[in-house]
């Protein structure tokens, strides 16, 4: 009887060792998702062996339902980063040129001759103190700013 009963705890420990391999399993599909949203997600959480091959399966369907709540947890969204502010200032001959008010006076004024400009090229001419513009391609000695 002794046998009978040491082969019975096998048959048992082997039913356990499967059913524990395929729930482990499950939370591994379970989680991999959740990797993919967030790098930083949490370790899943290790369970006790069970004792019975009947309470195995109750451990089994908490792990499916608590790997999805492990997706909607984390809402916290990494802080972006801020990039930095930057303007360009053309000095010449004692002068001090913004290029970004340069380049809003130049939009303004390729407004006034198209007004559905889609392409406003600037050239800056510093020996003669402007900056000559062309709209979608077409330029006039006239489309000039004074800077």
């Amino acid at each position: 009887m002794e046998k009978k009963s040491k082969a019975t705890v096998k048959a048992t420990e082997a039913k356990k060792d499967a059913a524990l391999k395929e729930s482990f399993a499950e939370i591994k599909k379970a989680a991999e998702p959740a990797k993919e949203v967030k790098k930083d997600a949490p370790a899943p959480v290790k369970k006790e062996e069970p004792k019975e091959t009947k309470k195995e399966a109750a451990p089994a369907k908490e792990a499916k339902k608590a790997a999805p709540v492990k997706k909607e947890a984390p809402k916290k969204a990494p802080a972006a980063k801020k990039e930095a502010k930057t303007s360009v200032t053309l000095q010449y001959s004692g002068k001090d040129v913004d290029l970004d008010k340069l380049v809003e006076a130049a939009k303004k004024a390729a407004s006034k001759v198209k007004a559905d400009a889609k392409k406003v090229d600037i050239y800056v001419n510093v020996d003669e103190s402007a900056a000559y513009f062309a709209v979608d391609g077409e330029g006039n000695a006239d489309y000039k700013v004074e800077m």
